[in-house]
């Protein structure tokens, strides 16, 4: 698993977005956990949704085929 996939949000990235889930919810409180952990696992499913779902790691040249045109 890359970097990347790996990555956890900083605490300052996880305040800014359940801040704004909060206001989204209209401001109403008691929810500071619920928000927490919503912005938390949103942060980590879009660090992983931007790693490449297959990395090629085996620079070994692929040979081309001959078009049906040319042979």
């Amino acid at each position: 698993m890359s970097d990347a996939a790996k990555k956890v949000p900083s605490q300052a990235e996880i305040e800014f977005l359940a801040y704004q889930i909060f206001l989204e919810r209209g401001g109403e409180p008691g929810h500071d956990l619920s928000d927490w952990l919503a912005a938390e696992e949103q942060l980590k499913t879009r660090a992983e949704a931007e790693v490449p779902a297959l990395q090629r790691t085996d620079t070994t040249p692929i040979p081309m085929r001959k078009s049906a045109a040319g042979a």
